[in-house]
């Protein structure tokens, strides 16, 4: 139930931040990074919007089939299609099952559940938070992608949606992908629980 609440609310409270979206659906492979925690790598990254921000790694399984994508967010460059043969888009997908870093990417059915957790404002971790949404990812071994992504686009002082970290509340300093949390999808988060 949430992950279907969370995909809606996704498609209505962040991709609007775009005013020229071009929200699609992408088949192939992809990179979910949805569960996956960051490294800063002390360089920066633009955004298509000519945006600066600190770059952060991250490893996120590549995932084939259905995809969210906004082709105008991130880096992407106008279509579903990859750079090269070397590269796969982060994209987005509802799922409850699927490889993630906190298990080493364990096929294994427990290892692979997808456990959303909220990580508070009075954290102040929003600026370490990190998005990986329609960026550019390098294929690496094992059907592991490389992404580079921006981490600080949202104030310390934000609450956030994670599944990195399989519920370990540890995971929300660890530069997780995630999602900012908006009043909608507070209530939203509060009804589901």
């Amino acid at each position: 139930m949430f992950i279907r609440i969370l995909t809606v609310l996704f498609s209505l409270v962040v991709l609007p931040v775009q005013a020229k979206a071009d929200i699609t659906i992408c088949q192939g492979k992809y990179a979910l990074c949805a569960a996956s925690t960051c490294q800063p790598t002390g360089k920066t990254i633009t955004t298509n919007n000519g945006n600066t921000y600190p770059e952060v790694v991250c490893k996120c399984p590549i995932i084939d089939g259905e995809s969210i994508a906004d082709t105008t967010m991130g880096n992407m460059q106008g279509s579903c299609a990859p750079t090269d043969d070397k590269h796969v888009w982060s994209l987005f997908a509802p799922k409850k099952h699927y490889p993630q870093e906190a298990s080493n990417f364990s096929n294994r059915p427990k290892d692979m559940e997808a456990v959303a957790q909220k990580c508070d404002s009075t954290l102040n971790q929003g600026h370490n938070a990190s998005n990986c949404f329609s960026f550019n990812c390098k294929i690496g071994p094992d059907d592991i992608a490389v992404c580079r992504c921006p981490m600080g686009q949202a104030p310390a002082a934000t609450t956030f949606l994670t599944e990195a970290g399989q519920g370990n509340p540890e995971a929300c300093y660890q530069h997780p992908v995630s999602l900012p949390v908006t009043e909608a999808l507070e209530r939203a988060w509060a009804k589901d629980r």
